[in-house]
């Protein structure tokens, strides 16, 4: 069954970003790129302290690295118009990025080393997966609305560097736009109703039997007795 929002799209705002970003990404893939995987990502790695969480992502790349996880972070909103039913709302776009490059831990771990110099599949190290993804996130769309708009860039940061796997961390924003339906409910209101009044009957055809409970038919044609 298909459920319904105020923006018209078929899916909240933040999964079209979160699979947007993916497809943007998906490019970079194996068997014609160097990346084992883009997965979406469920939660939020606060920072490098966040034990937790640095070690649920680790578990979730370190087995399929070079790898990307996407996930949506934050939100900031502004509201406008005459009881706040207009809003933007900016909210973090999160890449994670996880090599296990065995080499070092620069050359191969961080840049390219002499495997990845000589085949464009093999790991080329986190400034390589970093910049590429930027190029290809950085001022596209990642929801195919108008009320989704472009990726912009904000920071970078590592999140933890051990022995089996580095995770660093860009952080991007999108805008989102809403516009919610000051008059509605759980379930959907009548927003359309017609009707038409005529002096002969045959340009009014009566409507075949209701077979839904809720629906009321009136009729009456003896107003002039």
């Amino acid at each position: 069954m298909a459920l319904a929002f105020n923006t018209g799209l078929a899916k909240p705002q933040r999964t079209l970003i979160t699979e947007g970003a993916i497809a943007l990404l998906s490019g970079l893939l194996r068997p014609t790129g160097y990346l084992a995987t883009v997965i979406p990502w469920g939660s939020v790695v606060r920072s490098y302290t966040d034990e937790v969480g640095v070690v649920q992502l680790h578990d979730a790349l370190s087995a399929r690295a070079p790898g990307i996880a996407i996930a949506t972070g934050d939100g900031a909103s502004t509201t406008a118009g005459i009881g706040g039913f207009q809003a933007k709302k900016v909210i973090d776009l999160l890449v994670y990025f996880a090599s296990t490059n065995k080499r070092d831990g620069y050359s191969g771990r961080m840049a390219r080393d002499g495997a990845s110099l000589a085949s464009d599949t093999a790991d080329p190290g986190l400034h390589v997966m970093m910049e590429h993804a930027a190029e290809l996130l950085i001022g596209q769309r990642c929801g195919a609305s108008s009320s989704i708009k472009q990726i912009v860039t904000d920071r970078e940061e590592e999140l933890y560097t051990g022995e089996q796997v580095t995770i660093w961390l860009q952080t991007y924003r999108v805008e989102v736009r809403t516009n919610l339906k000051e008059f509605r409910n759980v379930t959907q209101l009548i927003n359309d109703l017609r009707f038409r009044l005529a002096t002969n009957p045959d340009e009014v055809a009566l409507p075949d039997a209701a077979t839904d409970s809720g629906t009321l038919d009136t009729f009456n044609d003896d107003i002039g007795a």
